[in-house]
């Protein structure tokens, strides 16, 4: 009965239509939107990857390649990026509703377009890979080229001034802890190629098993596939229709059979990596104090007294409860250059004393030449640290205006957007702050969301990792969530605890297997505890980092190697 549905679907995307292509682009954006659906991203790309293997048939002709791509790659960002909508109507930065409508439209619809081209080049990639004869007696090739095209369309993503790994498949998985360990290995595209793999050897699966649905209703071979055995000079008795039927059914449980080895492997690993605890160097109490500010708050007239004075009193009630050995504010809570205001460093100070905590906090530092978005450490003695943190990676249009000249002479309005209305620079190093229980490596915003600050602090010798930000900007969108998830993986891949700081959440306690022991609640002004295991220990992936991805490009251009026959 199940067999026979399954003949029915297949026989109906005989010529997948774009509805099957931008109903997996769809599905695969929810399973990252709304993550307690993060196994939906292991069947999503089925109908997709089905489309592909239609189109990229050699034997199927000429077939919209490009625009196969590009319409799965719209479907499944415009979703991932609906979260511009919450920025309206940007009124920080001065724009009128009209010119705020356009520019969260343009974000919308342009950053979507953009990052839709990795994904349009995917099926071309492919087809090409077909050309050079994956497919020909080699089942297992063609899932896992997919894999690797896939993963390259996730880097690709992620470079420029505005890329960033919004749409990785591995943070649809952050709630379920024992499918991502495998990022303490590759990395958390490792988990991304795990996924791609599994959708593409179901499909091949699928296809491959139920492949009389392709032949003709007579039961007959595609006359393509006859003349060439034909022209081969194969023997008809080992190549009939039936046999060539078998030997796709045979093929296509192979794939089924790899599919359901590899995810039970990767689980197989989850058990065993979350039963194998490090020793850790020292275990201490942590408090966040999430402000819940809104931005007009924050960046109004006498804000950043305002704002002083939030976090000091949350902070200060701190002393009358348990001893916190770390306490974290958020992201540019205090939104002035501290370095030229001692009276404030003073009072954080004073504070710091008072608590006899480490204080992380968010502000500016100005070196003379540089504004930078940084983090400072006030010690329990009342001094602070000699080098805040610098954030290393910006956020475009939010920090600093790329390519600021061609943007003034072609679109005014963006060049004028600037949320922080100064130009931030990236900080270049780790900057870990040394402290009595261990060795801390700060973090800021959007530097969580990609893999490489994380790693160097790590490779610095961070013990522990605090991850500072102000989401404020999202509402209450999925983008907060997003965030938090990138958090998740940075602390697999790295084998460390993360301690994240939100302004309006969400906060949270990470260990160091990704599970969250404690999240604040969004939108609320709350202080949250936990306790943190600092650890010296070094993953597969924080020695090795981003190894994966450039196995995956070798892998591919390998296949386009020519492979000269040998001749008798």
């Amino acid at each position: 009965m199940f067999s026979d549905h399954i003949r029915h679907f297949l026989k109906r995307i005989k010529s997948p239509g774009a509805v099957w292509v931008m109903a997996s682009g769809v599905l695969t954006a929810a399973a990252i939107i709304y993550p307690r659906f993060g196994l939906l991203a292991w069947v999503s790309l089925i109908p997709y990857f089905l489309t592909l293997y239609q189109n990229t048939d050699p034997e199927n002709g000429k077939r919209p390649l490009f625009r196969t791509g590009f319409l799965f790659g719209l479907s499944f960002y415009l979703p991932l990026f609906s979260f511009f909508c919450a920025l309206y109507p940007l009124d920080s930065a001065g724009l009128s509703p009209m010119e705020a409508l356009a520019v969260v439209l343009l974000a919308l619809f342009g950053l979507s377009a953009l990052y839709s081209l990795p994904h349009a080049l995917l099926p071309c990639a492919l087809r090409l890979l077909q050309k050079r004869g994956i497919r020909r007696q080699r089942t297992l090739l063609t899932p896992l080229s997919i894999a690797a095209l896939w993963i390259l369309a996730e880097w690709l993503d992620s470079q420029t001034c505005l890329g960033m790994p919004w749409g990785r498949l591995a943070v649809s998985q952050y709630r379920l802890t024992l499918l991502i360990q495998s990022a303490s290995l590759l990395g958390s595209c490792f988990v991304s190629f795990l996924i791609a793999l599994f959708n593409a050897l179901l499909a091949q699966g699928i296809r491959q098993h139920f492949q009389q649905e392709i032949m003709d209703e007579n039961g007959m071979a595609p006359k393509s596939a006859v003349m060439k055995e034909e022209s081969a000079g194969n023997s008809p008795l080992k190549n009939t229709p039936s046999n060539k039927r078998k030997h796709e059914k045979h093929c296509g449980i192979i794939c089924i059979l790899c599919a359901a080895v590899l995810f039970l492997g990767n689980l197989l690993y989850g058990l065993i990596s979350m039963n194998i605890e490090p020793e850790p160097t020292e275990t201490i109490s942590v408090a966040i104090v999430q402000g819940n500010l809104s931005t007009s708050e924050k960046w109004g007239d006498g804000g950043e007294l305002l704002s002083l004075e939030h976090y000091l009193n949350m902070t200060r009630e701190l002393s009358t409860e348990e001893d916190a050995d770390l306490i974290v504010w958020t992201e540019s809570c205090i939104p002035v250059v501290l370095n030229g205001y001692p009276e404030i460093s003073q009072q954080i100070a004073e504070t710091a004393m008072d608590c006899n905590a480490v204080i992380l906090v968010g502000a500016y530092y100005y070196d003379g030449t540089n504004h930078y978005n940084a983090v400072y450490a006030f010690y329990p003695d009342g001094t602070v640290s000699d080098q805040p943190y610098c954030k290393r990676r910006l956020v475009a249009f939010g920090e600093y205006m790329p390519r600021s000249a061609i943007l003034e002479s072609l679109v005014p309005t963006l060049a004028e957007l600037n949320l922080m209305q100064s130009a931030f620079t990236p900080g270049t190093d780790s900057a870990i702050f040394s402290t009595d229980f261990g060795a801390v490596g700060g973090l800021v915003c959007f530097d969580g969301v990609f893999e490489a600050p994380a790693l160097s602090s790590v490779r610095d010798g961070a013990e522990l990792l605090a991850l500072l930000s102000n989401d404020a900007w999202y509402d209450s969108s999925y983008a907060v969530s997003n965030l938090l998830g990138h958090a998740v993986l940075r602390a697999v891949e790295n084998g460390r605890s993360v301690v994240r700081g939100a302004n309006t959440g969400i906060s949270a306690v990470i260990d160091a297997k990704g599970r969250i022991q404690t999240e604040s609640n969004l939108r609320t002004a709350e202080v949250i505890r936990g306790e943190v295991s600092l650890y010296s220990h070094r993953t597969l992936y924080s020695c090795v980092g981003n190894l994966w991805e450039l196995i995956c490009l070798l892998y591919v251009l390998g296949l386009l190697v020519p492979v000269r026959k040998k001749t008798a």
